[in-house]
This record gives C-alpha cells, sequence and structure tokens, in this order.
C-alpha cells in the first residue's frame, strides 16, 4: 500500500514536471504573435491572471500643435496621459500595411516626440511604391520646421526596413539598397545616378569606355542592379501584409552597440492580489484547491515568459558579440556562424537555440532580420554567409593587380586573414558561381 502511494506520488510530480517543461519549450518556440495570443488565452481560463492593456491615447491635435510651434527640440508626451512616453507599443498589431511596419520601427528609434512626429509625416507622405514624392521643403513649410530636421529624419526613415523606402528617385532607391547591402562602389553608383537610360538601352560598349571598366565586370554590375527592388513599398500591395514585430532592438548608444528586449511587445500580466489573499481566507478546501492550482499555473506561466526573454536575450547578446562587424558594416560582412557554438557558449542544448531563433526577428541598425538569418550549417551551404563571400571575393578581385591575378590559394589566403575559413576549392566554386575566370585566364584577358 505504501509503495504504491509512493509510486502514485512520484507519476504526479513527473507529470507536474512534463507539463512545465512541455509549457516551457512551447512557449520558447512562440512568435510575439503567437504568445499573444496565448496569454490571452491563458488569461480567459485562469481568473488569477491579469492582463494590462496596451495604451493608444495619443493627442494628435495637441501634438501638432506642439510640432506647429517649432519647440521641436524640446522633449514632448503626445499622450492625455502624461506617465506614458510615444513608443512601438502603439503599432504592434497582428496585420498592418507598410505604413503601419514603418511607424513601428521609427517608434523603435526615435525616443524626441518632436522627432517622431516629423518622421510620421514623413511616413504618411510617402506613395504606395514606397517613395517620398514631395520635397523636404514643403514637409518643412507644412510642419513649420526647419528643413534641415526634416532632412534629417528623412535619412532615418530611409535607414528603415524594407531597403530604399524612402527614396526620392528610382537611383537614389537603388543605391540606398546597395548601401544597406554593404556595397560600395563609385563606379556603380555613378552608372546608377547618371546612366541607368544607357544600361536600359543596352549600350554596353560605351558604358564600358565611359567607366574604363571590361565586360565581366559590367555583366556582374548588371547582375547586381537586377537583384535590387525598384519599389520597395511593392511588398505592401497585398491587402492583408503581415507586421513583423521586433522581439530584440540593437542599437548604437554613446558609440557602443547595445542589445535590449522590445518590452511593448506583448501584453504585460500579473497574479491578482485578490485571490492570492483569498487563498488565505477560503474555507472551503475545493476552493482552496482551485485557488492554489490556479496560482500554480498563473506563476509557471510568468516565468517561463521571463524564461523565454532571458533566453533570447542571451542569444541576441551573443551573436551581438560574434557578429559585431555585420552590426558595423552591414550584411556584406556576416561571417558564418553555427548553433552549437552558441549552444556550447551559454550551456544550452543546440534545439534550444533551434527554438529561440525561430520566428523572433531582431531590429539592427542595418534593417529587420529573422535571428535565425544569422546562422548557417557551414559558409558553403548557407546562401546568406555565402553571398557575403561571395561580396568579399568579388572585392578581393576587383582591387588585385590585373597584371598579376590572384590565384585561388592567394584568394583563400587573404579571406583566412579577415576570419573566413574555406577551402580553394569553394573559393573556385564561388568564382565560377559569380561568372569570374580563372587566375590565368584573367591574366590573358
Amino acid at each position: 500500500m505504501n509503495m504504491n502511494f509512493k509510486l502514485n506520488i512520484e507519476q504526479s510530480q513527473k507529470l507536474v514536471i512534463s507539463q512545465q517543461l512541455k509549457q516551457s519549450l512551447q512557449i520558447l518556440n512562440m512568435t510575439l504573435q503567437e504568445l499573444e495570443v496565448e496569454i490571452l488565452k491563458e488569461s480567459l481560463e485562469n481568473p488569477v491572471l491579469e492582463v494590462e492593456e496596451k495604451r493608444d491615447d495619443i493627442d494628435w491635435e495637441k501634438f501638432i500643435e506642439h510640432v506647429s510651434s517649432g519647440k521641436s527640440d524640446e522633449t514632448y508626451t503626445a499622450y492625455s496621459n502624461d506617465e506614458d512616453r510615444y513608443s512601438m507599443e502603439n503599432f504592434v498589431g497582428y496585420e498592418a500595411g507598410m505604413y503601419e511596419y514603418l511607424k513601428g520601427q521609427a517608434g523603435c528609434m526615435l525616443k524626441n516626440e518632436a522627432e517622431m512626429g516629423i518622421a510620421l509625416e514623413i511616413i504618411n507622405s510617402l506613395d504606395e511604391r514606397g517613395y517620398l514624392p514631395e520635397s523636404t521643403e514643403e514637409i518643412a513649410t507644412r510642419l513649420g520646421v526647419p528643413e534641415e530636421k526634416v532632412m534629417d529624419m528623412l535619412v532615418i526613415v530611409q535607414s528603415l526596413d524594407p531597403a530604399g523606402i524612402g527614396a526620392r528617385s528610382l537611383s537614389e532607391c537603388l543605391v540606398l539598397q546597395l548601401h544597406e547591402n554593404g556595397i560600395i562602389d563609385d563606379r556603380l553608383e555613378n552608372i546608377i545616378n547618371s546612366d541607368l537610360e544607357m544600361l536600359s538601352m543596352k549600350k554596353h560598349r560605351e558604358l564600358c569606355k565611359k567607366y574604363k571598366i571590361d565586360i565581366d565586370t559590367l555583366r556582374y554590375y548588371i547582375e547586381i542592379i537586377r537583384t535590387l527592388e525598384p519599389m520597395p513599398g511593392r511588398v505592401f500591395s497585398n491587402e492583408r501584409a503581415t507586421y513583423v514585430t521586433p522581439d530584440v532592438i540593437v542599437e548604437k548608444v554613446d558609440g557602443d552597440f547595445e542589445v535590449y528586449l522590445n518590452e511593448y511587445s506583448t501584453p504585460r500580466i500579473r497574479i491578482n492580489d485578490y485571490y492570492k489573499s483569498l487563498l488565505k481566507s477560503a474555507g472551503d478546501d475545493a476552493a482552496k484547491e482551485y485557488i492554489k492550482q490556479k496560482l500554480g499555473s498563473a506563476a509557471n506561466l510568468i516565468r517561463n515568459i521571463e524564461s523565454r526573454k532571458s533566453t533570447i536575450l542571451g542569444i541576441s547578446m551573443e551573436i551581438l558579440k560574434r557578429q559585431r562587424a555585420f552590426f558595423e558594416k552591414g550584411v556584406n560582412h556576416l561571417k558564418p556562424m553555427i548553433m552549437k557554438d552558441i549552444a556550447q557558449e551559454l550551456g544550452f542544448h543546440e534545439s534550444t537555440v533551434s527554438r529561440a531563433v525561430n520566428g523572433k526577428y531582431m531590429l539592427t541598425p542595418h534593417g529587420l532580420f529573422e535571428l535565425r538569418f544569422f546562422f548557417s550549417g557551414s559558409p558553403s551551404c548557407d546562401d546568406i554567409a555565402a553571398n557575403s563571400i561571395k561580396n568579399i571575393l568579388r572585392e578581393i578581385i576587383d582591387k588585385e593587380d590585373k597584371k598579376k591575378p590572384l590565384s585561388d590559394q592567394a584568394i583563400c589566403k587573404l579571406l583566412e586573414n579577415k576570419g573566413i575559413d574555406i577551402s580553394r576549392r569553394t573559393v573556385a566554386k564561388y568564382r565560377d558561381e559569380l561568372g569570374i575566370l580563372s587566375s590565368s585566364q584573367r591574366k590573358q584577358a
């Protein structure tokens, strides 16, 4: 009898632990939108849970009056309740179009309310292509602020995702995307800024002569241009475009990068104190057991959500540490990285890292990226890392002595010096994929 009782207790404990672990893994695997739904569902089923409602009561009339007064250097709170500040919290939603998506990102980056007001005016002025069809002077006149401030905020808007947004011309749109991709090439930019029409007319010989480049280089430029999006707003043309909310944000503060959680992204929950006191005063054993069970369930949910936050933040901090060149210089400087390395560093199982990065997004100075973006099995099998290496390879060959072209082994050594460890065979493969001749053929050409 005693043995059976002991077995029942152990089985019951294992069941509770198993359920807690299952919920923990499920919550870690959830996207922000899925987590929000889960929190709301739990709050409906569990009376001891309280969900704090999000606020969006901005006093726009008062805010516009403030911007128009010219006091744009002052920090201003546009809420009717002065204790709240403008933040991304007001734009979180399941689905939104281009304007809401851009406003959400701007809300993460701008702390000054007057600056945010100017940025919103620019965003609202964009056409469906994502272009700004009016001048900064016109916007400044409409708001009653110096044009210089509008130009400063336009730079911010143009740094948002998708790349190319806020451009005033096709050329500017394409160049913005080049810079976002970490491609800095004066000749390519000059072609885009001055000779897109000549390029469209296939005047390749004239372009090669004008820019003193060979036909292979021009073809490479054409391939780059083909990868760019002439109308960045087009990705939002679907009436029910998905709005991706960042889980974490990386920004540069006082010369150094900081990573922090987007605390406004999910409803805040807490345990209602009334039920804590009721547990002490309840005389009915069944009522006590019910309250105790609900309190335990609520505590587990809160604990698992906090664990999710801690895990995602820890992984994000490690990404920042290992991919610093990316945050400094852009996609072109992304390094190959595998989940196993992060897992070992943080003391996690690799599957935990996989769950934590799946469907979670990071807002960076270079745009919005899924955390999974930063990982690859190896340089040769991950498209993003491979493309970064190809860009560097192309850059090395562009700068080589044309009379003494670099061999694949020499390029391999230069890549190794940059912290990229790939074989000579992989260099040859990437070179072929880029349409670049071998060193002996380049010398003859």
